[in-house]
């Protein structure tokens, strides 16, 4: 399977970054997977936010599901703002090959330090999805710091999990670290997709990567500036937890409560 990370940078109106991050998603030689990054057509406008969020009856139209139908490929549509009924929402959206919403979720955990949670409410997470032959899920960006979630979804059968971020360049070593080990501590593909270019002052370049269930980053071919394919197969997963299974060594009833007090029972 040919996955393609596109990590370009956002340039002009949402309408044309729409159209640039679909154009590049289905460019020769046109991938099974492409996969977009968080925001991607308008970026931390925060104070824009508001006015630039889709509504609800939009999504099922867009062109990124356009370019998955056209294409027959699946579009990790990365994330757009979305309003709901009690405040704009931060949403992956993914398209199955024959262009329908097959899936949404929603960034969980907001970075308060740059004002997210003035423009965003706190979204609910969507769980799996059928993919492929395997199951998929997603999450966004900073949810990658709370292993609780990414384990849940691991629980819940995920094999494969989409991270689209906007996750700056002078912590893409860390970025990189979370994926591969959100990757190795269940034997699934963690497949981060970064920003590319400068935004609002801030240099995002890129970045990103495609991790194997044994905890490697997987080396990606250029296609052009901002776009990697990545050859994967996704029997590796079984076969990985053929020879280590962790979620299957899992030993819940010495893990205690996840909370913040103390256990005083001593």
């Amino acid at each position: 399977m040919i996955l393609r990370l596109v990590e370009l940078g956002i340039e002009g109106s949402p309408a044309e970054n729409m159209h640039r991050f679909s154009e590049a998603a289905v460019m020769s030689p046109v991938p099974d997977v492409a996969v977009l990054p968080e925001l991607f057509t308008t970026g931390y406008v925060l104070d824009s936010i508001s006015s630039l969020a889709l509504k609800e009856e939009d999504l099922r139209d867009l062109p990124t599901a356009s370019a998955a139908g056209e294409n027959g490929i699946w579009m990790i549509g990365g994330t757009l703002p979305v309003k709901t009924d009690f405040g704009v929402v931060n949403r992956m959206l993914v398209y199955s090959p024959e262009g329908t919403l097959a899936y949404q979720t929603e960034k969980v955990h907001l970075f308060r330090q740059m004002g997210e949670d003035k423009a965003f409410i706190p979204g609910r997470c969507g769980g799996t999805f059928p993919f492929m032959d395997i199951t998929g899920a997603g999450i966004v960006c900073y949810d990658l710091r709370f292993p609780e979630l990414s384990r849940r979804l691991a629980l819940a059968g995920a094999e494969i999990m989409f991270v689209p971020a906007q996750w700056p360049a002078g912590r893409l070593e860390l970025f990189r670290s979370l994926l591969r080990a959100r990757a190795a501590e269940a034997q699934i593909f963690a497949v981060g997709c970064n920003l590319g270019g400068e935004h609002l002052g801030v240099l995002f370049g890129g970045g990103g990567g495609v991790v194997h269930p044994g905890g490697k980053m997987i080396k990606g071919r250029h296609v052009m500036e901002g776009v990697s394919d990545f050859e994967i197969d996704l029997k590796d997963v079984g076969a990985m937890r053929s020879r280590i299974n962790c979620l299957l060594d899992r030993r819940p009833e010495e893990y205690g409560t996840l909370s913040r007090e103390e256990d005083r029972s001593d």
